[in-house]
């Protein structure tokens, strides 16, 4: 087989997959499994707090992977022909649906006051700025207009933070 090197000739970023896919399950699997802390005053806010994130957290993923439709892909690596999408979540954030993956895991931790389940929202979140960042390089590869979308929209996956 021929290799050049144009954008599609990359590895399509299965590495990154498993990694993610093994932080999902340690996020069941800590919901399952986890010690809870239900002894201390103003758990019911915090269970009230959890709850809103999670759920704002899935409008947020849902949104996302509605206004991609079919160039939908768990690879880093764009499919083939995919075109910029800038409007919906896509205007404050360049990364939404790892916004909303972030949002969910640490509120579903804090609805079921289970740390560890809570603790998969910061590594979501350190993972999604690692596969973003390489997803990026291919985006403005491959995408025409990334390159301006990412000066215009700073944020890649929470407003005002990063």
């Amino acid at each position: 087989m021929e290799h050049d090197d144009q954008p599609n000739d990359q590895p399509r970023g299965v590495g990154w997959i498993v990694v993610q896919a093994g932080l999902f399950v340690f996020f069941v699997a800590a919901l399952l499994s986890g010690e809870t802390f239900d002894d201390f005053d103003g758990l019911i806010y915090l269970r009230s707090a959890g709850l809103l994130l999670a759920l704002f957290g899935s409008f947020v993923s849902i949104w996302s992977v509605m206004q991609f439709g079919s160039a939908l892909s768990p690879f880093p690596k764009p499919v083939e022909g995919a075109t910029l999408i800038e409007s919906g979540p896509y205007r404050f954030v360049r990364h939404p649906m790892y916004s909303g993956i972030i949002l969910f895991t640490l509120g579903c931790g804090l609805a079921y006051a289970n740390l560890a389940a809570a603790l998969a929202g910061p590594m979501f979140f350190i993972f999604f700025l690692a596969k973003t960042g390489r997803e990026e390089e291919m985006l403005v590869e491959s995408v025409p207009g990334y390159g301006r979308y990412r000066s215009h929209v700073v944020w890649r996956l929470i407003p005002r933070i990063v």
